[in-house]
């Protein structure tokens, strides 16, 4: 695995069936938003990444979900973004909907794996 250096040049939020039509296996009935950001490496490639979570009408989202599945390991993922990055240090009271336009510029890391590239959360 080799990790490199990449920064945010977009990040925005989106309704899953703004994206969708149909709802795609694996996202549950509480994943309902979309944070889709857009990377670009030190070398010039662009790359995607998309945390899926349940956004609040106060524009913050709850780390801990209903059901103890693969929903809730997403959200513990972008909470841990978030904080590994340090966008904030109480990812359950992060306005996700006003903080976004913020990151832009933002370093990351991404690590490649198998012809496969994910931002580093640890």
């Amino acid at each position: 695995m080799e990790r490199i250096n990449a920064t945010i040049k977009d990040a925005k939020i989106y309704k899953i069936f703004d994206i969708w039509k149909k709802k795609p296996k694996g996202l549950k009935f509480n994943d309902t938003d979309a944070l889709v950001l857009t990377l670009e490496t030190e070398g010039g490639q662009v790359l995607s990444e998309t945390f899926y979570f349940c956004l609040k009408p106060d524009g913050t989202f709850n780390v801990n979900t209903v059901s103890k599945d693969s929903s809730r390991a997403r959200r513990i993922r972008l909470a841990g973004f978030l904080k590994y990055y340090k966008i904030t240090d109480n990812a359950s009271r992060y306005n996700l909907k006003e903080g976004v336009e913020k990151w832009k510029g933002k370093q990351v890391t991404v690590t490649r794996s198998e012809g496969s590239s994910f931002i580093y959360v640890p």
